[in-house]
């Protein structure tokens, strides 16, 4: 996955504020398109990018301490006919018009438009985003009236919005798939399927979407929660479930199609954990009973005999006690 990691603090410190925005605007015209941009004079110029590239889709994090942002006819004539699909994070709203269509937008709205149209928008204080974009020919392919308006607020109620965005976030802070281009490759694929669901696919375009890209980011939202609460003893399919919003019999037949069942994934989690653990000098005066319960076990003759099993000595054995 190739990236772009950008921040107003790698530029040159002795340079004033203006004119370290107009080397940044300089900089910066081809990646984010030609316009007008005018800064805020009250406010120090700031700015950060993040832009990950997935085949012809990416994704990007902009935020700028800049007011004004016109696109002029003049601007979008030679742009790339791309599809934005944009959540602002901003706290302050934006006013921000396209064609004949005015949105005061606030904190959590998604819209989606085509990025080759004159635009314009006003800030009073941080602008902030997270996007994704997808070539115009390949989402009509799929969703033929995705343009028929000049900008579409996306239905924060619908589950393809939800996991579109928190999708986006994943990916801009994703390190696992540098240098992967194969898992670079089904990303792009799991995000594209997002970006049609959230903008209304129908039909056959819909349930081959729903079959990959909804599912493999629920999956996916599953697995963050119980990486990040296996050592709770509590833990359960029922809880996990919950948290995602999902059925615990949808849950299962997800872990179940990605190779491992609930049980299997929290046994090796647990078990990677009180290895450590007991390979820590740190933890040569912790009983074994107390790391197998900060592991998440609750029965210690239990973990002791799956110990033994995946790593072929006991808890004792292994730490050389």
């Amino acid at each position: 996955m190739q990236k772009i990691d950008f921040s107003s603090d790698s530029l040159p410190a002795h340079l004033s504020d203006k004119d370290r925005f107009r080397l940044w605007r300089d900089m910066w015209m081809e990646q984010l398109g030609d316009a007008e941009i005018r800064h805020a004079e009250d406010k120090r110029f700031a700015t950060a990018t993040k832009m990950r590239f997935l085949g012809d889709l990416r994704v990007g994090l902009f935020e700028t301490t800049t007011e004004y942002y016109v696109r002029t006819r003049r601007h979008v004539a030679n742009d790339r006919d791309d599809i934005f699909v944009g959540f602002y994070r901003s706290p302050r709203p934006q006013v921000w018009s396209v064609a004949d269509c005015d949105l005061s937008l606030q904190r959590g709205n998604g819209i989606a438009y085509n990025v080759a149209q004159p635009c314009r928008s006003f800030t009073n204080g941080v602008t902030s985003w997270v996007l994704a974009s997808i070539p115009r020919a390949t989402l009509l392919r799929q969703v033929p009236h995705a343009d028929d308006r000049p900008v579409t607020r996306l239905d924060p109620a619908s589950p393809a919005v939800r996991h579109l965005e928190r999708t986006i976030d994943f990916l801009l802070q994703s390190e696992e798939l540098d240098g992967e281009p194969a898992l670079s490759r089904q990303a792009g694929t799991a995000l594209a399927d997002l970006i049609v669901l959230a903008l209304g696919a129908k039909g056959d375009a819909a349930e081959i979407a729903i079959g990959r890209g909804l599912r493999a980011a629920r999956l996916r939202e599953a697995l963050a929660v119980i990486e990040a609460r296996f050592a709770d003893p509590a833990l359960s399919t029922e809880t996990v479930a919950r948290a995602v919003g999902l059925s615990r019999r949808y849950l299962n037949t997800l872990l179940l199609e990605s190779g491992r069942t609930f049980a299997e994934r929290v046994l090796e989690l647990r078990l990677q954990k009180a290895c450590a653990m007991l390979s820590d000098v740190r933890n040569d005066a912790t009983k074994v009973s107390d790391i197998a319960l900060a592991a998440g076990f609750n029965d210690v003759s239990y973990f002791n005999r799956r110990f033994r099993v995946r790593f072929g000595a006991s808890p004792t054995q292994y730490r050389g006690g």
